[in-house]
């Protein structure tokens, strides 16, 4: 299970409710929050715009007729709306706990102010079989030992080795290219002159989890029913280094990743002060999907941060850098097995687009074209 945080914000925008001051998730204006049975979620309500604005939830959208959700250890609030350390958080609770713990389809509201939220359901676990095997660390160890024909009862040395191994397989996927369940959409406020956007510029929006980043546009968002998105170009270091005035300021047309630990990334222009971000940070954003990191393994009662669909060449794959230390007479066995498993596994996770077939033309002269 885990705690997610969403960082709350307020600005103008239209939702359905109407135009006006809206609760921003994440930079989204009023987006819909599924909150998955077992997992904590923490709204952060430190920033200072929503002063005056208390974060809650409600039984009824825009708690209309007024219906508010709040039971004792379930919904918490800390500290004052728009100052350092408030928030609230809520538990959600699952239908193997006692029936207080389990939590509604809830929205999110303004307790002063109507019209500023979304809707917050909650994902409820299934009753049947699909949603059942959802194994956890020290299961998929014992799977991966065994196909490596290691039984019996395991030391700590070789319990924290897999734990060791399952965490640089996970390394080598996000080397391997683009695994669609980490996929994110960035949307980082354009900032005048500005050229580099990283976690040390921007903790807020900046994500904190880029591996790589994929694919970028610029979204002129000042008109919120008619947000316009204009796709950016990305070049390389040796073309950025290559622009003579990096600080030029204009609409960025082109950006360059910086690839490090904590990547970096540079615009070119810079947004000059018709497309960057004032009073109102959503207007002028620099948007980008970036693959994410995947999480580390952890305790041994976690469950991975895999879908179903890799669950086969994840046991397999540990099952080969396993035999690669303990028992290395099923090496190239295992190998095969896993890279058989992870083309199965990449070919279910490309994106189904459509393919279209242009045929050829031959002109009286014999030219083809």
């Amino acid at each position: 299970m885990a705690t997610i945080t969403y960082t709350v914000t307020v600005a103008t925008g239209t939702n359905q409710y109407g135009t006006g001051n809206k609760y921003y998730i994440n930079g989204t204006v009023s987006p819909t929050i599924q909150l998955q049975e077992g997992n904590t979620y923490i709204f952060d309500t430190s920033d200072s715009t929503n002063d005056t604005h208390i974060f809650g939830f409600s039984n009824n959208p825009n708690n209309s007729p007024a219906s508010v959700y709040s039971p004792a250890g379930i919904v918490t609030t800390t500290g004052t709306s728009g100052q350092t350390g408030s928030n609230t958080t809520i538990i959600v609770g699952n239908t193997t706990t006692t029936a207080d713990q389990t939590v509604p389809n809830l929205f999110y509201y303004c307790t002063v102010h109507a019209g500023m939220g979304g809707s917050a359901p909650t994902i409820t676990a299934s009753s049947g079989i699909t949603d059942k095997f959802n194994p956890a660390i020290d299961d998929i160890i014992e799977e991966a030992f065994e196909r490596t024909n290691i039984r019996g009862t395991r030391t700590g040395y070789q319990l924290r080795s897999a734990r060791r191994s399952l965490n640089i397989m996970f390394q080598e996927w996000e080397n391997r290219g683009v695994h669609l369940w980490k996929v994110k959409l960035a949307k980082v406020p354009l900032i005048l002159g500005q050229a580099e956007y990283s976690v040390a510029t921007d903790s807020i929006n900046f994500p904190s989890d880029i591996s790589d980043t994929l694919e970028a546009f610029y979204r002129n968002n000042s008109t919120t029913t008619a947000p316009q998105d204009i796709a950016l170009t990305q070049i390389s270091r040796s073309q950025y280094n290559a622009t003579p005035n990096k600080l030029t300021q204009g609409t960025p047309s082109q950006y360059y990743v910086e690839r490090k630990i904590n990547p970096s990334i540079f615009l070119y222009a810079t947004p000059n002060s018709s497309v960057s971000s004032t009073t109102t940070p959503s207007s002028f954003q620099f948007c980008f999907y970036y693959l994410s990191k995947i999480e580390n393994p952890g305790a041994y009662t976690n469950v991975s941060d895999v879908v179903n669909r890799f669950y086969p060449c994840m046991m397999s794959g540990l099952a080969y850098y396993l035999s690669m230390k303990f028992s290395p007479e099923r090496t190239l066995d295992l190998e095969r097995i896993y890279e058989s498993e992870m083309l199965r596994a990449l070919d279910a996770d490309n994106q189904g687009t459509s393919t279209f077939i242009s045929p050829q033309t031959f002109y009286g002269d014999g030219v083809m074209s």
